[in-house]
C-alpha cells in the first residue's frame, strides 16, 4: 500500500518556491535587415510579417529566394523568426546554394525571442486512444500475468498512421551494408520508450557454438547466420513471435551486432541467426552477451512497447509520466529523412530551436561554408545528430567527399540520439588544407542507443577540424573518434563513456595503416571516471601504430585502466599532463611489436606502408614532408621497436588508487622504448586547489611549478562548456516533481533479487536520482539502483526518495518468503554473478569445457551479497601439487571492517592437517586435527557449510569435519574464500541456500569405546543442525557377534574383537556417524592427552605438561577417585616423583572405595631414610607390611606401577618387581579406584590403564618350514624348522615349551628348532602367561625321509671283460628303510635300452667295446637312487677260434670241413683268408648272422694288428 499523498503536497509547496529563473533570452537585433515570421497559425498566403506570418519554413525560404532575385539580400541579412510552438515536419527542410547568405548578410532561422520552438518529426498520439487489451490471443502471448492486466493498445492504423518502418540489420562494419532507416519509436513526455525485450536488465550469453556461420569475407555474410545453443528457458515461450532481434556481442568486444533470429529449435535449444557476424560466432577473453528485442511476449516493464506491423497496433505498458497527466505528450517518430539538409549552402544559421523525434538525423550539412547550428537542442533522432560533409547514413570507411568549411555546432545540446552526435568531416588530407569545422561549447550525451558501436559524440575526419569546450558523457562506446590530420581536441570535459563495450578509449585513433595521417593535438581536456570497473577501456587510445599525435596539458582523473594507451605508435608526444588516480598513467603496448614473420608489422603493415610511400613518392612534393619531417626517416627509424615516443614533464599522483605495473616514470613500458624526461611521480598533492572537492585548478604556489620548471598553469575552469548549451529558454535546472514506484507490493524468495522500477518525474529532471532505503535490512536490502535482495523472512517497507527533494518519495511493502530457498547460485557458465573478477579471481575453462572460478594464491573473493543464516555448498578443486604449508579459509559473515569468523583448513609441514574456526579476533574456537592430509592434490571435493546463528558445521564429501559454535558471530555479513599457500584453488557450483531443519549430519558423543565382554554402554546421537526435525535413526553393528547395538544406541560387548557401530538418519541416509568399538580386557585407559576421561579436575587435581607430555597432577593432601567402579582388575600407571621428597611422605592407591571406605596399598617414606609398602583393609587395619631399607621411590624418578586385584588377592609391582602381596578378606566387591598424595608436594600420573584380570591361557601357533612336503605322500625330503609363536592379550606370555617324546620330556622353546633325521614326528607344545595360565598342549606332526633306496646288481661285474663265447644273466635288487620302495618306479637300461631282470645276453651279441648297465629306483617319498655297472667285450685270435667252434655247435656253421678250414686259417694267422672264406660261405654253410659276428671280430683283430705295425 502506498502512503505518499501528504509527502507530495509538501514537496509541491517546496517545488513551487524553488523554480529557477528562465535561461538567457535572445534579443531582437537592432541591426538593419529583413525579418520574416513563421507561426503555427500562419498561412503561406500571408505576407510573412509579424502580423501575417507564414505557416511553413519552406514558404519563408522561398520568400528569401524571391527577395534575393529581386532586390538582393539586405544589409544585415535576413532573419526568419519562428513563433513558439511545435511544428510537425513530414519532410526535410532543404536549403541549397541559392538559399545562402553572405558573411555580412547571413540568413538566420531562429525562435522568436522569449518563445520556445520545436521542430518535430513525430506524430502525436492522444492518451484517449489507448485502451486495455481484450484480445485473449494477444494476452495469452504476454508472459507476465501482471502485465496482461496493465498493458494498453492503440490502433495506429485506425488513426491514419500506417508507416511503422522496418526492423533491420545493423552493427559493426558490414552489418550496416544492409541496414535501413530505423523504424518507428515511441516517446512519452520526450522520453524514449523501450522496445519490449528480455531480459529487462542485463544480458545473457551464448552456449556452445554449433555453427559459427560466415565471416565478413564470405559471400553469404548477409544471407546466412551461425547457430548457437542457448542455456536459458525463455525462448520456449516465444513460439508465436516472428521478428525477434538480438542485440549484443557475438565475437570480439568491439563487434557489436543487431541480428535477427532466423529460427529457434526449442527441442535442441539452439538459435540460428539470419546474418553472419564479422568474425563469425566465437568466444574470446571478452564475454559475449546479448538480449532479445521486439517481443510482444516480453512486455512486462513500464515503458515497454511492441508494434504489430501487420495489424497496425501498438501495445504499451504505461509509465508514471503517462499516468500522471491527463494529456501527456505521446509521440511516434515518422520523419524518415534528415530534418534539415543544406547542400552547398553558406552563411546560414539555425539558432535557438529544438529539433526532435526523427527516424533519421537532425541535420545534414553538405558542402558550402559557415553553416552554424547555435543554441539548438537536438534530441530523439534514431540515426544520429548532425552530419557535416557526410550523408546521413554512411558505411564504415566510406565518408562523403563534400568539402564544406567553417561549419559550426556551437552552444548546442545533443542528447538521446541513436548514433553519432556530430560528424565533423572536411578539409583535405592530401593538401592538408583545414576544414575548420567545429563543435564548440556543446553538451553531447546519451548518444548511440541505436548504432551502439563506433558511434561517438564526435567523429573528426578529413583535416583541420576541432572539438572544444564541450561536455561529452554517457555512451556505450567512445567519446571521440579521430581520422585524418591536424585535428584539435581541446578544453573538453569527457567522462562515463565506453560503458558497454571494451578495447576502445574516450578518444580513439586507428591510423597506423596511413602513417601520413597525423598532426592531431589533444590538449587541455578533462578526462575522468572512465573505465572504472570495466577492463579494456582507456582514456586516449592511439591504436595499431597510430603516429604523430600530441597529448598535452590534459587532466586524467580516476582512470580505471590506462589513461593513455599507445599501441605500438611512434612520435606520440605526451607532455605536461596531470594523471591523478590513474591505474596506468601511460602504457606503451608491445603486443604487436617485433620483426618475427608472424608479428603484425611484417605480416600486415610493412608491405602496405612501402606501397603507400611509393604511391606518393615518399611525400616529396606534398606538404606532409614539411609539416611532418619525421616522415623522411620513416623507414630508417626502427619500425619494429619504435623508440620515438616521448613522455616528459608529466605529473603522476595516486592518492587513493594504486598504480599497476608501472616504472619509475609512472609508465608501463616493458621494453623500455619510451623517451622519458622530467616526469614527477609524487606521493604528495602537486598543488590542487581542492582535489577532494573537485577543484583541480593549480594553486599559484603549487609544488609542481617548482618540481617541473615551466609546467603550465592548466586552466581547469576553462574545460567544458563555457556559457549555455541549448536553447535560451531551456532551464538550467529541472527540479524533480514527483516519485513513483510501479509496484504496489513485492513478494520475493529469500536470497532472491528483484529490481524495483522507480521514476522521478519529470524523467529529465536535472537530478533524477532516487535514494532507496529499507525499514529492515535484515529482511530486505536495497541497493542504490533499487535492486532488492531478500535477506530474512518477514515484511519490510522500501522507500524511494528523490535525491533532489527528499520529501518526494514513494514506498512499497516487500514480503520475503522462503521460496525455493536458493539465495545465490553461480555455476560460472554465464558469468561471475555475485563474485568479483580480476586477474587474481577469474573464470577459467577446465576439462570438458566446464568453467570454474580460479582464486590465485593470496587472493580473497567475497560474494557481493550479505548473508545471515545460510547453507553454502560448492565444489572445490585442489591444484596438482600442495605445498608443505597451505591454508584455505571460508570467511563467515565479515562486517564492513573485515571482522568475522574464518572457517579454516590448514595443511602442516608434518603431513597432518586441521579444520578449525577462528573468531573475529583470530582466536581459535575449535579445531579438528587429522593425522593425514585431508585435502589431497588434484582432487575435487563437495563442500557444505551450514551456518545458523553461531552454530557452524563443515562437511567434506558428506563427512562432517567440524561442528562448532562461535559465540562472537556477526548476525550478517560477507561470505567468501581465501587461498593461502595453494598456488590456486578452483570453485564451481557455489550455492547459498536458506538452512533448513532437514538432517544434514549426525554426531556421536563418543567416537571410540573400549569395552569388556558383557559390558554395556550408551551412545548418544547428536543432530546437525541441532534443530533437525526428523530424528528417526537406525543403529547397526558391523559385527554383531563382537558387539550388538539396540534401537536406543545401547551397545553390548559379546566377544573380543573390533567392530563399528553406526547410526544413520532415516530422513537422510547419507547422514551417518560411526564409533569404533574395541572389545578386549582393557576396561579403561586415560592418557590425559585428550582430557581427564573421568578423573576429577580442579586446582588440586589438574592436567599439566611435564617434559612435553600431558600428565595428571595431584598436590599434597589431595586424592583423586575415578568415576567408574571396578571389581577385579589389573591396574597399571606411570608415577613421576617430585624432584625433592620430604622426610616423611605417603602415597596411597585406593582399592574399590565404597561408602567412604576402601582398602589401600600404601607407600611410606620414613624419616630415617627407609620406606615401607603396607596393605590396609577398609578399616585401616594393617594386613601386611614390607620394609625397605632405603627410599624405594627416588626423587625425580618415573616408575611403571602395577596392581593386580583378584578378589581378596592383591599384588603390587614397581618396574616389574613384586613389592607387596597379600589378601584383604574385608575388601569391597567393587568400588572406585584412585590415588592419594600425602606429605609429598605433588605427584604426576600418566597412562592409567585398568585391564581385566587375565584368566585366559595364551594361544600358541606352530609353523613348519617348509610348509608343504617336498616328497610324495606327505614326506618331507628336507630338514624341518619348527617355529612356535605365542600370544596373550592380557598379562603376556611368560614362556613356551615343546616335547618330542609324547610329553615325557618338555624342553623350553627359545628359537626355531630344526629336525633333520629321517622318521615320523609328533611334537607337543604349549605356553604359559604371566598369570600362570597354562595352555592345553597342542601337537604338530610331520615325517621326514631324506635318503634314497639301496641297490644291488647281479650277473655282471663292474669293469669286467667278456669274450664273445660268454653269456651274461642280468639281475638286481633294492631296499628302503624309510618310506619304502616305489615298485612302479624301478628301471634298468643297458647301453640306453631297457632291460628286464633275469635277461641272459650272449656276449657276441654285444658290440665290441664298453657297455653300461644303469638301474634306477625311487622310494615312497620320491627320493631317487641309481646304480651303474660298466663292463666291456673283446675279440682276439683265440676267442675267434672259440666262437667258430661255438657256431659249429649251434649249427650256424653246418659243415665241419669249413669249420676246420676256418680254424686252421686263424691258427696260421691268415686273417684275410679267413675273412674271404667267411664272406664266401655267408648265407650258405655259414649263416648270415654268424658270418656278421665272425667278420666283425676278424676285421677288428686285423685293424688292431695293422695299428700295431
Amino acid at each position: 500500500m502506498k502512503r505518499k499523498a501528504m509527502l507530495i503536497m509538501l514537496a509541491f509547496v517546496i517545488v513551487l518556491g524553488c523554480f529557477p529563473a528562465l535561461g538567457v533570452q535572445a534579443e531582437i537585433s537592432a541591426e538593419a535587415g529583413v525579418s520574416f515570421y513563421v507561426a503555427q497559425n500562419g498561412s503561406d498566403s500571408n505576407s510573412g510579417t509579424e502580423a501575417e506570418p507564414f505557416h511553413t519554413l519552406e514558404k519563408a525560404r522561398d520568400a528569401i529566394r524571391a527577395l534575393k532575385q529581386s532586390t538582393g539580400l539586405p544589409n544585415g541579412g535576413v532573419t526568419v523568426y519562428l513563433r513558439g510552438g511545435i511544428y510537425e515536419r513530414t519532410s526535410t527542410f532543404l536549403l541549397e546554394q541559392q538559399d545562402s547568405g553572405t558573411a555580412d548578410k547571413p540568413v538566420v532561422y531562429k525562435a522568436y525571442p522569449g518563445e520556445s520552438v520545436r521542430l518535430t518529426g513525430g506524430q502525436s498520439l492522444q492518451k484517449s486512444w489507448f485502451e486495455p487489451v481484450e484480445d485473449e490471443a494477444v494476452l495469452n502471448r504476454i508472459i507476465s500475468a501482471d502485465a496482461r492486466a496493465k498493458v494498453l493498445q492503440v490502433d495506429l492504423s485506425a488513426h491514419g498512421i500506417t508507416d511503422y518502418g522496418v526492423m533491420s540489420r545493423h552493427g559493426y562494419y558490414k552489418a550496416n551494408d544492409v541496414s535501413q532507416t530505423p523504424p518507428m519509436e515511441l516517446y512519452v513526455e520526450g522520453q524514449g520508450m523501450t522496445l519490449a525485450r528480455w531480459p529487462n536488465n542485463g544480458t545473457v550469453q551464448m552456449g556452445d557454438i554449433i555453427d559459427p556461420g560466415p565471416n565478413r569475407s564470405e559471400p553469404d555474410l548477409q544471407t546466412r547466420g551461425g547457430t548457437f545453443e542457448y542455456t536459458y528457458e525463455r525462448p520456449d515461450l516465444w513460439t508465436q513471435a516472428e521478428d525477434i532481434w538480438l542485440d549484443g556481442i557475438f565475437g570480439y568486444s568491439w563487434e557489436w551486432s543487431y541480428n535477427r533470429i532466423a529460427s529457434i529449435d526449442t527441442t535442441n535449444k539452439t538459435i540460428t541467426l539470419a546474418y553472419g557476424e564479422m568474425s563469425r560466432l566465437f568466444k574470446n577473453w571478452y564475454p559475449d552477451f546479448h538480449f532479445a528485442q521486439n517481443l510482444l511476449e516480453e512486455i512486462d516493464m513500464p515503458g515497454e512497447y511492441y508494434i504489430d506491423r501487420e495489424e497496425g497496433v501498438l501495445y504499451f505498458l504505461p509509465t508514471a509520466a503517462f499516468q500522471a497527466k491527463t494529456n501527456p505528450e505521446l509521440t511516434v517518430t515518422m520523419l524518415k529523412t534528415p530534418m534539415i539538409n543544406t547542400v552547398n549552402a553558406s552563411h546560414i544559421t539555425f539558432e535557438d530551436l529544438i529539433l526532435e523525434n526523427g527516424r533519421d538525423s537532425a541535420a545534414v550539412i553538405m558542402g558550402g561554408s559557415h553553416v552554424r547550428l547555435e543554441h539548438l537542442e537536438i534530441r530523439n533522432f534514431s540515426e544520429g545528430g548532425v552530419r557535416i560533409n557526410t550523408q546521413s547514413r554512411w558505411l564504415y570507411n566510406d565518408f562523403a567527399t563534400a568539402t564544406g568549411k567553417n561549419h559550426a555546432v556551437v552552444n548546442t545540446h545533443i542528447h538521446h540520439v541513436g548514433g553519432t552526435g556530430v560528424i565533423l568531416n572536411g578539409g583535405d588530407r592530401l593538401t592538408l588544407e583545414p576544414g575548420n569545422n567545429v563543435v564548440e561549447n556543446s553538451h553531447i550525451h546519451d548518444f548511440a542507443y541505436y548504432h551502439k558501436a563506433y558511434n561517438p559524440a564526435v567523429i573528426l575526419t578529413g583535416a583541420g577540424n576541432r572539438v572544444s569546450r564541450s561536455e561529452i558523457h554517457d555512451a556505450p562506446h567512445p567519446g571521440i573518434l579521430i581520422f585524418g590530420n591536424d585535428h584539435v581536441v581541446e578544453y573538453n570535459n569527457i567522462y562515463d563513456v565506453c560503458k558497454t563495450f571494451s578495447d576502445l578509449g574516450a578518444i580513439y585513433m586507428n591510423l597506423g595503416a596511413n602513417p601520413q595521417e597525423r598532426g592531431s593535438v589533444i590538449r587541455r581536456n578533462y578526462f575522468h571516471h572512465i573505465g572504472e570497473g570495466k577492463e579494456g577501456v582507456q582514456g586516449v587510445y592511439p591504436d595499431n601504430f597510430t603516429m604523430g599525435i600530441t597529448i598535452e596539458e590534459n587532466i586524467f582523473y580516476r582512470m580505471g585502466n590506462s589513461a593513455i594507451l599507445n599501441n605500438g605508435g611512434a612520435h606520440v608526444r605526451t607532455r605536461n599532463n596531470l594523471f591523478i588516480d590513474a591505474k596506468v598513467p601511460y602504457e606503451f603496448a608491445d603486443l604487436y611489436l617485433g620483426d618475427a614473420p608472424e608479428k603484425q608489422i611484417p605480416k600486415n603493415y610493412m608491405g602496405p606502408w612501402q606501397a603507400l610511400f611509393e604511391r606518393y613518392n615518399n611525400f616529396a612534393d606534398m606538404p606532409h614532408l614539411a609539416k611532418y619531417p619525421e616522415l623522411a626517416d620513416f623507414f630508417t627509424e626502427n619500425r619494429y621497436y619504435p623508440d620515438t615516443n616521448t613522455l616528459e614533464g608529466n605529473v603522476i599522483y595516486n592518492p587513493t588508487k594504486p598504480r599497476s605495473g608501472t616504472n619509475a616514470n609512472g609508465a608501463r613500458d616493458n621494453l623500455n622504448l619510451v623517451q622519458y624526461s622530467n616526469n614527477w611521480v609524487t606521493t604528495q598533492d602537486p598543488g590542487f586547489v581542492d582535489l577532494a572537492g573537485g577543484d583541480l585548478n593549480l594553486k599559484p604556489d603549487a609544488a609542481v611549478f617548482q618540481q617541473i620548471p615551466g609546467f603550465p598553469d592548466i586552466p581547469f575552469d576553462e574545460m567544458g562548456i563555457q556559457g549555455k548549451a541549448g536553447p535560451y529558454l531551456a532551464p538550467d535546472v529541472i527540479p524533480a516533481e514527483d516519485v513513483e514506484l510501479y509496484d504496489e507490493s513485492v513478494t520475493i524468495g529469500i536470497g532472491k533479487s528483484y529490481s524495483l522500477y522507480g521514476a522521478v518525474l519529470p524523467w529529465n529532471a536535472t537530478n533524477n536520482k532516487l535514494v532507496y532505503t529499507s525499514s529492515d535490512p535484515s529482511i530486505v536490502k536495497v541497493d542504490a539502483a533499487g535492486k532488492l535482495k531478500g535477506t530474512g523472512l518477514g515484511t519490510a517497507v522500501v522507500t524511494a526518495a528523490s535525491a533532489d527533494n527528499p520529501l518526494l518519495q514513494d514506498e512499497v511493502q516487500v514480503t520475503v518468503e522462503v521460496g525455493d530457498g536458493i539465495m545465490d547460485d553461480t555455476n560460472f557458465e554465464n558469468g561471475r554473478n555475485s563474485w568479483p573478477s580480476d586477474p587474481n579471481r577469474s573464470i577459467v575453462e577446465v576439462d570438458g569445457g566446464n568453467h570454474m572460478y580460479k582464486l590465485l594464491k593470496g587472493a580473497t573473493a567475497l560474494n557481493e551479497n550479505d548473508y545471515g543464516n545460510y547453507e553454502l555448498t560448492f565444489k572445490l578443486q585442489t591444484p596438482p601439487t600442495i605445498p608443505e604449508l597451505a591454508t584455505f579459509y571460508v570467511f563467515d559473515r565479515l562486517n564492513p571492517s573485515g571482522s568475522g569468523g574464518r572457517i579454516g583448513y590448514r595443511k602442516y609441514a608434518d603431513g597432518t592437517s586441521a579444520w578449525l574456526l577462528y573468531n573475529g579476533a583470530w582466536a581459535t574456537v575449535k579445531q579438528t586435527v587429522f593425522p593425514h592430509q585431508d585435502l589431497l592434490p588434484n582432487t575435487a571435493y563437495d563442500m557444505k557449510i551450514i551456518v545458523k546463528g553461531g552454530e557452524i558445521s563443515v562437511y567434506v564429501d558428506n563427512v562432517l569435519k567440524l561442528k562448532v559454535t562461535d559465540p562472537t558471530f556477526n548476525a550478517s555479513g560477507k561470505v567468501g574464500f581465501y587461498a593461502g599457500g595453494f598456488d590456486y584453488l578452483l570453485f564451481d557450483d557455489i550455492r547459498f541456500k536458506v538452512p533448513t531443519t532437514d538432517v544434514a549430519g549426525l554426531l556421536l558423543d563418543k567416537t571410540s569405546l573400549n569395552m569388556v565382554i558383557d559390558e554395556q554402554q550408551q551412545l548418544q546421537a547428536q543432530f546437525d543442525p541441532s534443530d533437525a526435525a526428523d530424528r528417526s535413526v537406525v543403529w547397526t553393528s558391523a559385527d554383531p557377534a563382537i558387539a550388538s547395538v539396540d534401537g536406543e544406541g545401547v551397545i553390548t560387548a559379546l566377544a573380543k574383537g573390533e567392530t563399528t557401530v553406526t547410526v544413520t538418519s532415516v530422513a537422510n541416509p547419507s547422514a551417518a556417524a560411526s564409533a569404533r568399538v574395541i572389545v578386549s580386557d582393557v576396561m579403561h585407559v586415560t592418557t590425559f592427552d585428550a582430557g581427564a576421561n573421568g578423573w576429577p579436575v580442579d586446582p588440586n587435581r589438574s592436567i599439566v605438561t611435564v617434559d612435553g607430555n600431558k600428565m595428571y597432577r595431584i598436590v599434597k593432601g589431595a586424592n583423586a577417585l575415578h568415576s567408574r567402579w571396578f571389581s577385579d582388575y589389573d591396574l597399571t600407571f606411570k608415577l613421576k616423583m617430585p624432584a625433592e621428597t620430604p622426610s616423611q611422605g605417603t602415597f596411597y592407591v585406593y582399592d574399590r572405595s565404597a561408602s567412604g571406605t576402601s582398602g589401600k596399598i600404601g607407600y611410606r617414606k620414613l624419616a630415617d631414610g627407609t620406606s615401607q609398602w603396607i596393605l590396609y583393609d577398609p578399616s585401616w587395619k594393617v594386613l601386611q607390611t614390607v620394609n625397605v631399607p632405603n627410599e624405594d621411590l627416588q626423587p625425580g624418578a618415573t616408575y611403571n606401577m602395577r596392581m593386580l586385584v583378584d578378589g581378596a588377592s592383591i599384588r603390587f609391582y614397581v618396574n616389574g618387581e613384586l613389592k607387596l602381596s597379600g589378601n584383604d578378606p574385608n575388601h569391597h566387591p567393587s568400588g572406585a579406584v584412585g590415588f592419594y598424595v600425602g606429605g609429598f608436594d605433588e605427584m604426576w600420573f600418566d597412562d592409567v590403564t585398568f585391564t581385566m584380570i587375565d584368566r585366559i591361557a595364551p594361544v600358541t601357533a606352530a609353523a613348519v618350514a617348509p610348509e608343504q612336503p617336498g616328497g610324495a605322500d606327505g614326506w618331507h625330503t628336507q630338514p624341518i624348522v619348527l617355529t612356535l609363536s605365542a600370544a596373550d592379550a592380557s598379562s603376556g606370555v611368560a614362556g613356551t615349551e615343546y616335547s618330542a617324546d609324547g610329553g615325557a620330556t618338555w624342553l623350553p622353546y627359545q628359537s626355531p628348532v630344526t629336525f633333520g633325521a629321517d622318521g615320523s614326528y609328533t611334537i607337543l607344545y604349549r605356553s604359559v602367561d604371566e598369570m600362570s595360565n597354562l595352555e592345553q598342549a597342542k601337537s604338530v606332526s610331520f615325517k621326514i625321509d631324506r635318503s634314497g633306496p639301496a641297490i644291488t646288481v647281479n650277473g655282471v661285474e663292474a669293469e669286467a671283460v667278456y669274450s664273445g663265447t660268454e653269456s651274461l644273466t642280468l639281475n638286481w635288487s633294492a631296499e628302503d628303510a624309510g618310506s619304502g620302495l616305489n615298485s612302479a618306479a624301478v628301471t634298468a637300461t643297458l647301453d640306453g635300452q631297457l632291460v628286464q631282470p633275469g635277461t641272459t645276453i650272449p656276449a657276441y651279441a654285444l658290440p665290441l667295446g664298453s657297455h653300461t648297465l644303469i638301474v634306477t629306483v625311487s622310494d615312497g617319498a620320491g627320493n631317487m637312487a641309481e646304480s651303474t655297472v660298466t663292463f666291456s667285450t673283446y675279440s682276439d685270435k683265440d676267442s675267434l677260434i672259440a666262437l667258430v667252434e661255438l657256431f659249429r655247435a649251434m649249427g650256424w656253421i653246418d659243415n665241419d670241413g669249413i669249420a676246420n678250414a676256418l680254424t686252421k686259417k686263424l691258427e696260421h694267422d691268415q686273417l684275410e683268408a679267413f675273412i674271404h672264406h667267411v664272406e664266401a660261405q655267408s648265407g650258405s654253410h655259414v649263416s648270415a648272422e654268424a658270418a656278421d659276428y665272425l667278420l666283425r671280430d676278424a676285421n677288428a683283430i686285423l685293424q688292431q694288428l695293422q695299428q700295431n705295425d
